[in-house]
């Protein structure tokens, strides 16, 4: 048991160390002091408390509903072309792809019949 530990601590250590996760980290930053991110998300929040907000005074299928979704569509598209949410983005995605690898194998272990948890 002590041997499968290190190798996991050695995995946990090599998927920590990348270069794209100090980059992610410095892109996150960027955009928590960059002015122009900073409203965009206002927008978008602001717009899901609207909508929210529609659901309990509005029909569903409403007109009046169909604009504030619209609206918060609009509003998360603006964030997420933002070329800094989207390096975010895409970092993000580099970030995690071992992570979901991993995952996924190790869930496949107990979905092949023989083992269920």
């Amino acid at each position: 048991m002590k041997d499968m530990l290190l190798e996991i601590d050695s995995i946990s250590n090599l998927i920590k160390n990348r270069p794209c996760v100090e980059e992610l980290k410095k892109v996150e930053k960027e955009m928590e002091l960059d002015e122009e991110v900073i409203i965009l998300s206002s927008k978008f929040s602001s717009a899901q408390m609207e909508y929210s907000d529609g659901l309990k005074h509005y029909e569903e299928g409403s007109k009046e509903l169909k604009e504030l979704f619209n609206k918060v569509k609009e509003n998360k598209w603006n964030l997420d072309m933002h070329p800094l949410v989207s390096k975010y983005y895409e970092l993000f995605q580099e970030v995690n792809e071992p992570l979901n690898y991993l995952q996924f194998n190790l869930i496949s272990l107990f979905n092949k019949g023989d083992h269920r948890c």
